[in-house]
């Protein structure tokens, strides 16, 4: 194919209506739906792997590593409850082996090819490469980098012990995110693959994207419109990806950033807390009245942002993130195949030839034969005779749940009043995770909240239930993301949903409000327990005493109404969040 020098004369023009474009043609090579499958395929593959790795191997306490990080409740709780009730089933070493060996060659694979496709592109701008093609070439590249950055995440435990392959990956990285994010920054003109023909600029999918670049140069004519904040947002989540890769990478335990992030605002922030605490005391004065009201308040912020950090550093969080990225991708890249068919000058639609990509071509099989190399790798290394001579010597060691991620224990006379303050809660239950700390012996009128220092709460049930909430609101959010995406079928992707005040009231209202209205029932119910004479009441309903231990159809009873209460409370506060959300936002947009 000739290299047709590309006509950039429209930039000079204030109208694009009835303008004359080259006839976009079919590259199959390039945009072929072999292509397309073949590399996400391979995106969608490591990403099982990865989730395979978290259910099974995935351990908790790092117990290998002497810099070992906290556990953290978010893993700890899910990882308990997959590991004891769905799958018991643990991967031989030899398996494990195999794995890590196919997601190496799977990440290399991603992070060679995703730099050659780009350098390729780079190399046909002044060809005349169009729009269309480019956009398709950086969601190609879009795949193999976040196919990439989940073998990163599955292969942590490899290079701890394997520095200087860990130094070139980190390398070609930071060479890959350079070329993606470059490539990138002239999808934010207005005119790319303009989504809103109605505003009779026109549609031009085989405008030359080197004319774009051009535009960069020129503030002018760069506007800063829908496009524009697509742009941004396509940037930052690959930037955040890679950059939080790479410190992981470095740190595995996430040590420098978790101290301060997390461990000294905590601690500036506990001391407020217990300056609150003891200005509430004990009595019921009206001065301490609305010391406690501030107490309990400023608390529920406490207790919302450790779920907000727990959930952030965990590796569900993670995969979920990636999951997210890769379903955004996949999104995308379908609706611009879907969007070039046609062209529109502002008054008239014609139609583009571009049905070819649909055809099984040699450019478009040899991805998917490449995607084979990986299995066979992994076949390899699972069969060979040293392999199994190793698991006759050794068996991989059972993933171990350990103690969770609590902070150092105070040994000043205050926290030991406090430990022995809580050691009388009789609301506590050893073989459950507990709630508030009700002293049972009497009617109470306030339920005791952990007290400072304000240790790790995933002992708690109220705590627990308020990560599977946030935990919830975030799959919920992402998920309707995802949808209006979707049904909207705009090429310019997130852009629909960054000028929506539906997720702007959503994030910034309704989750923290559902975060305290939870906080606030769970509260409420402890107090109406509490004012329960004799043990009887916490008994039936948390499984306590000797008719639980014979499971009498009372006791039996209890724990269900319990539960029942628990998860009919998340399942509202779900559904609260999501049409309160809907009718306050309402269809307008933050800006035009």
């Amino acid at each position: 194919m000739s290299c047709q020098r590309p006509d950039c004369e429209w930039l000079k023009l204030k109208n694009l209506t009835g303008l004359k474009v080259p006839t976009l043609t079919a590259n199959a090579d390039l945009s072929g739906i072999g292509v397309i499958v073949g590399f996400s395929m391979s995106a969608y593959l490591t990403l099982l792997m990865l989730l395979l790795h978290y259910i099974t191997i995935f351990d908790l306490g790092n117990t290998g590593n002497e810099h070992a990080a906290p556990v953290n409740s978010v893993d700890y709780g899910v990882l308990t409850w997959l590991r004891s009730h769905i799958i018991s089933w643990r991967p031989s070493r030899r398996f494990n082996n195999a794995m890590e060996k196919s997601v190496l060659i799977l990440g290399d694979l991603n992070v060679v090819t995703g730099i050659g496709i780009l350098i390729a592109g780079y190399s046909q701008l002044k060809c005349g490469i169009s729009a269309y093609h480019w956009q398709i070439l950086v969601f190609i590249s879009w795949f193999a980098s976040f196919s990439f950055v989940s073998a990163m995440t599955f292969l942590q435990g490899y290079f701890r012990v394997n520095n200087t392959m860990r130094l070139i990956r980190i390398f070609f990285m930071v060479v890959f995110v350079c070329l993606l994010i470059t490539a990138l920054l002239p999808t934010g003109s207005k005119m790319w693959l303009n989504g809103y023909p109605d505003d009779t600029e026109g549609f031009y999918p085989s405008m030359n994207a080197v004319c774009f670049f051009t535009e960069l140069r020129m503030p002018a004519k760069f506007h800063k419109g829908a496009n524009f904040w697509t742009m941004i947002f396509s940037v930052l989540l690959i930037f955040v990806s890679h950059f939080h890769c790479g410190i992981r990478l470095f740190d595995p335990t996430a040590g420098t950033s978790r101290k301060y992030l997390r461990t000294i605002p905590g601690r500036k922030f506990k001391q407020v807390l217990y300056s609150m605490e003891r200005r509430a005391g004990k009595s019921y004065s009206l001065h301490a009245l609305v010391w406690k009201i501030v107490y309990l308040f400023t608390y529920a912020i406490f207790t919302f942002a450790r779920a907000a950090y727990d959930i952030l550093e965990s590796m569900l969080a993670e995969i979920v993130w990636l999951a997210f990225a890769m379903a955004w991708g996949t999104i995308k890249v379908w609706l611009t195949r879907a969007s070039a068919t046609i062209n529109f000058d502002g008054k008239n639609y014609t139609s583009n030839s571009i049905s070819e990509e649909n055809f099984w071509s040699f450019g478009q099989i040899l991805p998917l034969v490449l995607f084979l190399l990986p299995l066979l790798s992994m076949a390899q290394t699972y069969l060979e005779d040293d392999a199994k001579e190793e698991e006759h010597m050794r068996a991989i060691p059972s993933p171990k749940i350990t103690s969770r991620n609590e902070e150092p224990k105070s040994t000043t006379a205050r926290a030991l009043t406090d430990t022995t303050d809580a050691s009388n809660a009789a609301f506590v239950h050893s073989d459950t995770w507990n709630s508030f700390n009700l002293d049972e012996t009497k009617s109470t009128r306030l339920a005791d909240l952990p007290p400072y220092p304000y240790l790790n709460f995933s002992s708690h049930s109220w705590y627990r239930d308020h990560l599977a909430l946030l935990m919830f609101q975030i799959l919920m959010a992402a998920t309707t993301a995802l949808y209006f995406l979707t049904s909207l079928g705009d090429v310019l992707g997130i852009s629909s949903i960054l000028r929506s005040r539906l997720f702007v009231i959503w994030g910034l209202g309704f989750i923290p409000l559902a975060s305290l209205l939870h906080l606030t029932i769970w509260y409420l119910g402890a107090l109406v327990v509490g004012t329960w004479p004799g043990p009887g009441a916490t008994n039936w309903l948390m499984g306590n005493g000797e008719r639980w231990r014979k499971k009498s159809k009372k006791s039996m009873l209890g724990r269900t109404v319990f539960w029942t209460c628990r998860i009919g409370l998340i399942l509202g506060l779900l559904l609260f969040t999501f049409f309160m959300s809907m009718e306050i936002a309402g269809p307008q947009a933050l800006w035009p």
